[in-house]
């Protein structure tokens, strides 16, 4: 998979890059995954970056996350992971991360005991199709992701996505996710939701979330139809954790 518009993004991960580069001297590698990553970069895309450094200690991250809040601001909403080495080649629950900074709520978060799930995607995702900005390919520095603990990640997002997300979102989440079950491939929300069209034929549904992605919609609370339709997805992908990894 490639990215595509890269001049929506370039100038600011450049800056970003030659921030980290500067200031964490343990630095392993920068990848851009999320729908930079995955083709699906639109007008109201987050930019989603992993970066990963050595396991030895690195001072002084409150100040390295408020300087990376300074370089985004203006640009596209960032959601940065900091991981270590160690955690990146072996992932697994509890998921633990050193930094996570979010420009679009101003915030950022130091490690603990705790971790944070979402890197579970966010791990498959850049193995998949992450983008180099600094450091050798993803593949070398990610492990591989267990099948069955990323399809109860997709379930558990599809259920957080009725309560709390808009109707475009979580329609075409189920969409992709439907694919992961079937093919084990990662795709992006547009690319999930043109699949399950040329499969299943015409759907108003779907058809209506894509036009909210691209625009950059909020398509608001999810109707009956739509919550009918995550709840299909969410058995088919409860169907295929029962079944287990298809033989190749």
């Amino acid at each position: 998979m490639t990215s595509v518009g890269p001049e929506l993004w370039r100038a600011q991960m450049d800056a970003l890059r030659d921030l980290l580069s500067a200031r964490v001297p343990r630095l392993v590698g920068i990848y851009l995954h999320g729908s930079a990553a995955l083709g699906g970069f639109g007008p109201a895309s987050d930019l989603d970056v992993l970066a990963v450094v050595e396991d030895l200690p690195t001072p002084g991250w409150d100040q390295i996350a408020q300087e990376i809040l300074a370089v985004s601001k203006g640009g596209r909403a960032l959601e940065l992971s900091v991981v270590r080495r160690r955690d990146a080649a072996r992932p697994a629950s509890p998921w633990p991360f050193v930094l996570h900074v979010s420009s679009g709520e101003h915030r950022w978060a130091l490690g603990g005991q705790g971790g944070d799930p979402d890197l579970l995607a966010h791990y498959a995702v850049v193995r998949a199709a992450g983008v180099p900005l600094l450091g050798p390919d993803p593949s070398s520095v990610v492990g591989a992701v267990d099948r069955d603990a990323l399809l109860a990640y997709l379930v558990d997002e599809l259920d957080w996505g009725v309560a709390e997300a808009d109707q475009r979102y979580v329609v075409l989440n189920a969409c992709r996710a439907i694919v992961y079950a079937e093919q084990g491939e990662l795709l992006s929300k547009q690319a999930g939701g043109r699949w399950w069209i040329a499969r299943n034929g015409p759907s108003d549904l779907v058809a209506a979330a894509l036009d909210a992605q691209t625009a950059g919609a909020d398509l608001g609370a999810c109707s009956q139809h739509a919550r009918d339709f995550v709840g299909a997805a969410r058995a088919h992908l409860l169907t295929a954790l029962r079944q287990g990894a298809p033989e190749a």
